[in-house]
């Protein structure tokens, strides 16, 4: 089916609103969402005490373990010197979890 200039209709935007336009781009940049949450085949977990824990969990608590030991050692003068809040101290514990995660799990 061709119109009368020679062009196909689904091929013109002259008709399409704007309404079906932005759908279609949602559509389009829903795409990567929907292939991305696949997930894992298996959830990568320790057993301890007869139950299985995931790793991220233990990574967190060293992490958190970590952050505390230093905090208790010099944190004080860390927290005069740098001027560390509780959000430096929370990424300082995140580093320390990925640090753990990177040479104990991976």
């Amino acid at each position: 089916m061709t119109l009368s200039d020679g062009s196909f209709p689904f091929f013109t935007f002259n008709h399409w609103s704007p309404a079906i336009m932005r759908i279609r781009l949602y559509a389009l940049l829903g795409l990567p969402v929907i292939f991305s949450l696949s997930g894992c085949s298996l959830s990568p977990s320790l057993p301890f005490l007869g139950a299985a824990f995931p790793d991220w969990l233990y990574c967190l608590a060293g992490g958190a373990a970590l952050t505390g030991l230093i905090f208790s050692l010099c944190g004080n003068k860390l927290s005069e010197r740098f001027k560390l809040n509780l959000a430096s101290w929370l990424l300082i514990a995140a580093t320390f979890s990925m640090i753990i995660w990177l040479f104990i799990f991976s």
